[in-house]
């Protein structure tokens, strides 16, 4: 019978969370959501739209904000999902994504690409 000591068994158990950690960093989440809630109604009456970013990091992920105050006015906006991240992405959405959002609907958008580490997300914007 093989017997281990506290101090080997410790840096035994030290090492698989550290690789675990490693394999969590270079893992991708597919997507992140920032939820409405579940009683939101359709169309952003009363409640902000639930965004959900594609790909997006584990360590630092993106975030983006739709408030049903941006959804009523329906006119094109630019966001910037930098987030926790440590490099950002801007989002348009258009006068004519705002109206399939009113209408209790989604719309998938591709954000920019970011310049040094060349990568994208898609964005999901829902009020359904």
């Amino acid at each position: 019978m093989s017997t281990m000591s506290r101090k080997g068994f410790l840096k035994l158990l030290g090492g698989l969370v550290a690789g675990s950690a490693v394999v969590a960093c270079h893992s991708s989440t597919p997507m992140v959501t920032v939820d409405a809630g579940p009683d939101a109604p359709a169309g952003c009456g009363t409640t902000n739209a639930t965004v959900t970013i594609a790909t997006n990091h584990v360590h630092a992920p993106h975030a983006m904000v739709v408030t049903k105050e941006e959804v009523a006015a329906g006119v094109d906006k630019t966001y910037d999902i930098m987030g926790a991240a440590s490099h950002t992405h801007t989002v348009l959405v258009t006068a004519a994504n705002f109206a399939t959002l009113k209408g209790g609907g989604s719309v998938m958008i591709t954000s920019s690409t970011e310049p040094t580490l060349m990568h994208n997300h898609v964005v999901t914007v829902s009020c359904a």
